[in-house]
C-alpha cells in the first residue's frame, strides 16, 4: 500500500478533526508522508470554505506541526486550490505568498448562475439540473465539455503538480442519469484533457473518495481514464481526500489493485522535499461491498 497521502482537510476548512489528529492517525498506520491540502479561500464569493484569515492560521499550524513531527513523519504544507477564472487561480497572490510544498489544482465549479453564484455542480441532483438548465440551457453535453474545457486551460497555464479527482463531473450521474461516459463527445472530452496534462508534467491523483464514500464504483478516474493515462504516460498516485483521520488511507488497496490492472507499476510520491517513484504492491481487488 502506498504510505502517503497528499490529499486531505482538516478543520481549518471542511474537514472534522484538527491537523494533529490526522497526523497521529498517519503515525499509527505507519505512513512516512502527509500532506494537508485544505480548500484555499476564494475572497468576494460566498462558496469559499477558509477566510484569508483562516489561511494565515492553517499556515502557522502546518509549520509548527512540521517541526514537532519531524522525526516521526514527513509533513507537508498544500492547498487545494480552486480554478474559477476570475475569482481565484494557481497565481493569486495570496496562493504564491503562502510557500507551499505542491499545489493541488481542481475544478469544483463551472461558471456561474445569473446572480453571479459559482455553479457548484456536486452538492444535489436538483442544483446539478438547475446549472445545466440555467447556464447551459438544457444542454448536458455542452455542461460537461465546459468542465473539461476549464481543466485544461487550468493544467496549461499553471501547471499545478497535481491534478484532482478528474472524471468528479460525474458523481451524480449513476447509471448515467445525465449522460453516457461511452459517448464519443465524452470520451474526446477526457482523453484531450488527460493529453493537456501529459504535456504539463503534472501527476494525476486517483482519488478514492468517491469509492470508500459509496458515491460511485470506482476512484475518480475511473478504470478506462487510467487505461488511457499510463498510455500516456501520465504519473499517478494514490488520494483519499481525507475528511477524517480514519479515512486516510481508505480505498488505497482498492485504488492499487485498480492501478496495477490498467498497467501501471508505481505511483509518485513525496518523500524528503522530492517527488519521486515508489513501487506498487499486489493486493486482493475488492468488490464496493467490500
Amino acid at each position: 500500500m502506498q504510505l502517503a497521502n497528499h490529499h486531505a482537510h482538516s478543520y481549518f476548512s471542511d474537514g472534522r478533526l484538527s491537523p494533529r489528529d490526522y497526523l497521529q492517525e498517519a503515525i499509527a498506520q505507519g505512513l512516512s508522508a502527509y500532506g494537508f491540502s485544505d480548500h484555499a479561500p476564494i475572497p468576494n464569493s460566498t462558496v469559499g470554505l477558509m477566510s484569508l484569515e483562516g489561511l494565515e492560521r492553517y499556515l502557522v499550524e502546518i509549520d509548527t506541526l512540521k517541526e514537532l513531527y519531524e522525526e516521526d513523519i514527513q509533513v507537508y504544507k498544500s492547498l487545494e486550490v480552486d480554478y474559477i477564472p476570475g475569482l481565484i487561480t494557481m497565481d493569486s497572490p495570496y496562493i504564491v505568498e503562502a510557500k507551499l510544498d505542491y499545489v493541488i489544482g481542481a475544478v469544483h465549479f463551472v461558471d456561474a448562475f445569473g446572480d453571479g453564484t459559482p455553479w457548484g455542480f456536486e452538492g444535489s441532483v436538483e442544483n446539478f439540473e438547475r446549472g445545466v438548465e440555467e447556464i447551459f440551457q438544457g444542454d448536458i453535453q455542452m455542461a460537461v465539455e465546459r468542465y473539461y474545457t476549464l481543466i485544461r486551460a487550468m493544467v496549461a497555464e499553471y501547471r499545478p503538480k497535481i491534478v484532482a479527482h478528474l472524471d468528479r463531473i460525474k458523481k451524480l450521474n449513476q447509471g448515467e442519469r445525465f449522460f453516457s461516459e461511452q459517448s464519443l463527445w465524452y470520451r474526446e472530452a477526457v482523453e484531450k484533457t488527460l493529453t493537456t496534462i501529459a504535456s504539463s508534467g503534472s501527476i494525476m491523483e486517483v482519488n478514492t473518495k468517491g469509492y470508500y464514500k459509496n458515491e460511485i464504483a470506482e476512484p475518480y478516474p475511473g478504470r478506462w481514464v487510467l487505461a488511457k493515462a499510463k498510455e500516456m504516460g501520465i504519473p499517478v498516485h494514490l488520494a483519499s481526500d481525507a475528511h477524517h483521520p480514519r479515512d486516510i488511507t481508505k480505498g488505497f488497496e482498492f485504488g492499487a489493485s485498480l492501478l496495477l490492472e490498467t498497467g501501471y507499476e508505481e505511483v509518485t510520491i513525496l518523500s524528503e522535499g522530492d517527488w519521486v517513484p515508489a513501487p506498487l504492491k499486489p493486493s486482493k481487488l475488492h468488490s464496493i461491498s467490500s
